[in-house]
């Protein structure tokens, strides 16, 4: 009877609670029933968070750390590309927050919608297309992207740098953070003629617009797949006198005078602008000097020209140095100063110094050559003192030996200290048949002459003429002694018929 009892008891309040829970169920069906007829954006939210926040497990690593910005990330024209990581706000009944990468194929995977294109899009043209997409399948929402930390891509740099090779770089630094990655661009590297590689064209660079203008159309971000080359330099001028930045100067051919002008930082409050001094070298070596009115300052530069301003001031004494010294322009002369205190005052030489082939240009247009070894001593007797007007010029090394006369490919090969004669011969594919090793004329950059043999070393800039052999001239002078006598023989023949 109490076992009895007992059930009776259990059963009546297993009913009370269904009794109780009933609304509370009833309440959760409606609440489901209600969501499943949602037609916007929170009922995808709900059914696809968990497997959002497990994919960005797999997908996303932690944030990268910053770059160091030069300003606010313009989206018009940022470049999308892989690993780019994006922030997606939602905003809608429940908002909800979207950290989102770009991955290697180029797509960005956006819960509840799948794959959206974005690499090569800027950040403006995949909001475009994002919000399209959105649009499709939800109502009532406002979508906001945003770029959360720029990608890290690979640059490859290559030429004249310390450090050829591959660099890491983002989408908002530029070439100069390249080339500094890569060690910066050698002493014999062009800043002028810089190519950057993108998408199969190719892209001038004038780095030295960009440090000294500030030019920023020269120093372009880089975008992922984009190669920098650097080039050697090929073309230098030197300006000298009353310009703001008196120096020698990389030029790219067809330039002007008045593009130098500009490169020096404009003429000087004194200078004379009405007209300037052009010192030209030939072809043969012969120094010309011309004084050039303002009408021809479109007159295009060559290489090794060298311009300089006048200056307006009287009562100064001026001297310029120009070629291979740490600081090249003019310095204003001091009295009883000499080549000595000038070289120090000029920084010292660069490594690529010609010591033995400088000279000196007085103001009435003399030039004497001089070997500056001779003039390193501190002892002021050894001294050559200096006028006013005199140009002092420090060549840089020829890196040229130029093989002609009798061998099979005449022409110009870079200069090694530890080639001969005999090696820069065959270089130049050997003497010809009629060709000797041992019959050999070399002309120095100064116009002198001399003999050479088999094992001669030789200097930068230095011409090897290869003679006829010997045999071959002795050969021809018997060949032309037989025909010479036989025409007299035929002629006395001749004469007694």
């Amino acid at each position: 009877m109490k076992s009895c009892a007992a059930f009776v008891l259990i059963a009546l309040s297993i009913i009370a609670a269904g009794s109780c829970l009933a609304p509370a169920i009833a309440t959760a069906q409606k609440a489901d029933e209600k969501r499943k007829e949602r037609p916007d954006i929170e009922r995808t939210t709900d059914e696809t968070e968990e497997s959002a926040k497990k994919a960005q497990e797999k997908l996303f690593v932690a944030p990268l750390e910053g770059p160091v910005l030069e300003r606010a990330v313009d989206p018009d024209s940022y470049v999308l590309g892989p690993y780019d990581r994006l922030a997606m706000v939602i905003m809608g009944m429940e908002p909800r927050t979207y950290v989102l990468a770009v991955l290697p194929e180029g797509d960005v995977i956006v819960p509840g919608i799948g794959p959206i294109r974005a690499d090569g899009l800027t950040l403006t043209e995949f909001r475009a297309a994002l919000e399209a997409q959105v649009d499709k399948y939800f109502r009532n929402i406002k979508l906001y992207c945003y770029l959360e930390t720029p990608a890290l891509f690979r640059v490859f740099v290559t030429g004249e740098v310390e450090n050829p090779g591959v660099v890491a770089v983002s989408g908002v630094e530029r070439v100069v953070d390249a080339l500094e990655k890569a060690g910066s661009v050698k002493s014999g590297g062009s800043l002028r003629a810089i190519t950057l590689e993108r998408g199969g064209a190719s892209i001038r660079v004038d780095l030295l617009r960009f440090l000294d203008h500030g030019d920023l159309k020269n120093n372009p971000f880089l975008r992922s797949g984009d190669r920098i080359h650097v080039p050697s330099a090929e073309w230098h001028v030197a300006i000298a006198g009353r310009v703001h930045k008196p120096s020698g100067y990389e030029i790219v051919e067809g330039e002007t005078i008045a593009d130098l002008v500009s490169l020096a930082g404009g003429f000087a409050s004194e200078a004379i602008e009405d007209s300037v001094l052009l010192k030209r070298v030939g072809s043969g070596g012969n120094v010309t000097m011309a004084n050039v009115t303002k009408a021809q300052f479109d007159m295009p530069l060559r290489n090794g020209d060298e311009i300089g301003v006048y200056d307006g001031l009287k009562g100064r004494s001026y001297v310029t140095v120009l070629g291979a010294t740490m600081r090249t322009g003019q310095f204003e002369l001091a009295r009883g100063e000499g080549v000595s205190s000038l070289l120090v005052r000029a920084g010292g030489f660069r490594s690529s110094a010609s010591l033995t082939t400088a000279y000196l240009t007085r103001r009435g247009g003399s030039v004497t050559k001089l070997d500056l070894k001779d003039y390193l001593s501190p002892e002021p007797s050894k001294d050559l003192p200096l006028e006013n007007g005199d140009e002092l010029t420090i060549p840089f090394i020829a890196t040229k030996i130029t093989v002609g006369g009798e061998v099979n490919q005449p022409g110009e090969f870079p200069y090694s200290g530890d080639l001969s004669v005999v090696q820069y011969i065959g270089l130049a594919g050997g003497p010809t048949r009629d060709g000797s090793v041992d019959r050999v004329t070399i002309y120095s950059l100064d116009g002198s002459s001399r003999g050479g043999g088999r094992d001669t070393r030789l200097h930068g800039g230095d011409v090897i003429v290869v003679k006829r052999s010997g045999y071959k001239l002795l050969a021809d002078l018997f060949r032309g002694t037989i025909q010479l006598s036989t025409f007299v023989i035929s002629l006395i023949i001749l004469s007694n018929q």
